[in-house]
């Protein structure tokens, strides 16, 4: 245990790095404060602000929470009427909102507002309403006052790639450093030089990428759930996405939160890798970076101009591109990412293979690297 304290101490004892963790911190709490003193409703002829309109719109989704129904959603019309902004003429470009949460989402789930951008006069029709609307009140959509969690995963996928940077940043002098410092061969020599002081350093690297991951989620959630409460996790994840495979919002964070511990774990485990090979540490920095960007650069270059250049058209040029989106998506930089859900059903039993496969391999490397440095 003193061997593990020690080591973590090394990697997670950078001041100028804990500093710019800490303002990041501070910036989400500023995005928050922003997100919640703009906030605006307007009930029964009452418009409200702030704070005080969200605990209205909470105050008032409760009176419709619960599985939705067109009852619902008419009754919520004839109260307050279709959403529209405020003062929205011709190309004027005015982005507040009239309404309430409820008006709002009868207008934005169940009308053409967010093509149009005009405030609608009846619910959608014809082939829009069978294929998006109808599916919020055929008795199986749960409503619930869910924009607090609108706002957390709004925010979700910056704060994790920004923990992911951080990471590499941190875990990437692990082994690199005692290259760097030529203290490799000394520590090497030891006892259990060669075997229990490498893992201690891939637990502590470990460890810190899950320690702060938690205190990330936890500092998250506390911020959402002090400004917005707990309202909405039973409400259908279609709410954010349509999508029958999430249930509940509650499961839809579940399975959020799931996905961004395995992007840590992968992310800290690949630069544990390029530590092992890199004999300086901003090298092994330099290329976990390029590495953890990468599959981005891939999936918006390579794959489009494959696309364009005809790939897909021959069988084994289709099965290339598949793999390769497949690899792409299990990387650190995607796993997090909300619309990750939204990949073919198939793809699902590919992606936490590889990401296994690749963490496994990854520190089973970084420790053979390092055990036989020469």
């Amino acid at each position: 245990m003193r061997l593990l304290k020690m080591e973590f101490y090394k990697i997670a004892a950078r001041p100028v790095m804990n500093l710019i963790l800490f303002g990041m911190v501070g910036f989400f709490m500023l995005v928050f404060y922003q997100e919640a003193d703009g906030t605006r409703t307007e009930i029964d002829g009452t418009v409200y602000q702030g704070l005080e309109a969200i605990q209205m719109d909470r105050k008032l989704a409760k009176e419709y929470e619960g599985i939705f129904t067109m009852e619902k959603a008419e009754d919520i019309v004839a109260r307050f009427g279709f959403s529209g902004y405020i003062g929205r003429t011709d190309m004027e470009y005015i982005t507040v909102r009239e309404g309430n949460f409820c008006s709002q989402f009868v207008t934005d789930k169940m009308t053409d507002f967010l093509q149009t951008e005009q405030r609608p006069t009846e619910f959608s029709t014809g082939e829009a309403w069978e294929n998006y609307g109808k599916y919020y009140v055929d008795g199986e959509f749960r409503f619930g006052y869910t924009k607090g969690w609108e706002k957390l995963q709004d925010i979700w996928y910056f704060a994790v790639t920004f923990l992911n940077v951080w990471l590499v940043l941190m875990a990437a002098p692990a082994f690199s450093e005692e290259y760097s410092r030529n203290t490799t061969e000394l520590l090497l020599c030891t006892n259990q030089g060669k075997s229990r002081d490498i893992r201690r350093k891939i637990e502590a690297a470990m460890a810190l990428g899950v320690l702060s991951y938690l205190l990330m989620v936890i500092f998250l959630f506390g911020m959402t759930t002090a400004v917005y409460g707990w309202d909405g996790l039973e409400a259908g994840a279609a709410d954010f996405q349509i999508n029958a495979r999430y249930g509940s919002i509650g499961n839809f964070l579940g399975i959020l939160f799931l996905s961004g511990l395995a992007s840590v774990l992968l992310n800290v485990s690949v630069t544990l890798f390029f530590s092992s090979k890199c004999r300086r540490p901003v090298s092994a920095a330099t290329v976990g970076m390029i590495f953890f960007i990468l599959p981005y650069g891939v999936d918006r270059v390579m794959f489009p101009m494959l696309s364009k250049m005809g790939t897909a058209n021959y069988f084994w040029g289709w099965i290339f591109m598949d793999v390769m989106r497949i690899s792409c998506y299990s990387m650190p930089i995607y796993l997090p990412h909300p619309g990750i859900f939204t990949v073919p059903a198939r793809w699902l039993r590919y992606l936490p293979a590889i990401g296994v496969v690749t963490l496994g391999i990854s520190v089973w490397r970084g420790y053979q690297n390092y055990r036989h440095y020469e």
